[in-house]
């Protein structure tokens, strides 16, 4: 039935008959109730340490996919601590998971690293396609700055659809997201309280506003010195199309998980690079500024250099930092937050709350 309105879709001139639901809120997304089972599709090629599988699943419904990448070391009692992957913006989506020689290789080779860390650190990792990327269903849900918040219902329905994983351990459940992975796991983090603690790469952050004006600005170099009333800004203005275009009434502050912080449970680390131009590192400081205002656990460490996907061994101790950090919560329950500062040799500023010394509980 869905294809067949699909079919009806692309031949209707009107494109208003074609239009997309707004993005669920936060408050709906909270609210769901998930009956989701993950079907088995096949054995894929695995990695270094790992082999690799391919599920599919049924999130508003459209067939999606995730890579499932299995240990090849022994299933520890109870099974292996999860980490769902939450891969960033993809500018091709059908390519996503297509190597350079044009085999599906998921997750590609720009991902490629990040099961392999995980995996190393003793983590199932579940990374999944997202709607409408490789071959996964809801193309038509990819483009602009509304991208992240369909995904996340993606990201919650295989959260629920974890249980078909005999070999998962599922009271010890994390979560990793890069780029705008970041915003749509924060997003899911906001949605619901299942997962033990998070960590978010050189994340997109602010609002989708936000957003569309900084994007507006560095689309166009020469914009960056100036700036008017006058001044065209493009993204802003396809932002402002897209909503016009939604299938029913949308407001952004609904889904937008800085508002909704207070719904916030689970403790998260931030680790960003301060050169970063692809996502500024402003967007996390304004989140770690957020997080402290609110009581919220969390660590935040600061890298040098511009690498918006850490590379060498800064991507090996940003992995060990997060294993670290999820291992803090491995079953744990309250934790006792402290304020630890650091200058370190290369003049980096971290503000960590590292639950050492019992000041206060949250």
């Amino acid at each position: 039935m869905r294809r067949a309105v699909l079919a009806v879709c692309l031949v209707l001139v009107s494109a208003a008959a074609c239009a997309k639901p707004p993005p669920k809120s936060i408050t709906d997304l909270r609210s769901e109730r998930r009956d989701v089972s993950l079907t088995l599709v096949g054995p894929i090629e695995g990695g270094r340490g790992f082999s690799a599988q391919l599920y599919s699943y049924e999130s508003a419904g459209l067939k999606v996919h995730a890579l499932v990448a299995v240990p090849d070391n022994a299933v520890p009692e109870g099974g292996y601590p999860v980490v769902i992957a939450n891969h960033g913006h993809h500018p091709e989506p059908k390519q996503y998971g297509i190597s350079a020689d044009g085999k599906d290789r998921r997750p590609g080779d720009y991902y490629r690293r990040i099961p392999e860390l995980f995996v190393a650190r003793g983590f199932m990792v579940v990374m999944p396609d997202y709607r409408g990327h490789n071959n996964s269903e809801g193309y038509e849900f990819t483009d602009g700055m509304l991208e992240s918040s369909y995904y996340t219902e993606d990201v919650l329905n295989l959260l629920a659809g974890l249980d078909t994983l005999a070999q998962a351990n599922l009271e010890d459940v994390f979560m990793w997201g890069h780029s705008m992975g970041g915003e749509v796991t924060l997003r899911a983090l906001v949605a619901t309280d299942r997962v033990k603690a998070a960590s978010m790469w050189s994340s997109v952050g602010g609002d989708i506003w936000d957003q569309s004006y900084h994007y507006s600005r560095y689309e166009d170099p020469a914009a960056l010195a100036f700036d008017s009333s006058e001044t065209p800004k493009p993204v802003i203005e396809r932002l402002r199309g897209k909503i016009e275009a939604l299938d029913g009434e949308f407001d952004y502050r609904d889904s937008e998980p800085l508002m909704h912080l207070d719904h916030l449970n689970t403790p998260i680390i931030i680790q960003h690079a301060t050169g970063d131009r692809s996502a500024p590192y402003k967007w996390s400081e304004r989140l770690a500024r957020e997080l402290y205002m609110r009581g919220k656990t969390y660590e935040f460490w600061t890298y040098p250099g511009d690498n918006h996907l850490f590379q060498a061994a800064t991507l090996e101790q940003a992995a060990d930092r997060d294993a670290r950090f999820f291992g803090t919560f491995n079953g744990a329950g309250t934790r006792i937050r402290t304020t630890d500062f650091l200058i370190t040799n290369e003049a980096l500023y971290q503000l960590s709350y590292t639950g050492t010394d019992g000041r206060r509980a949250v």
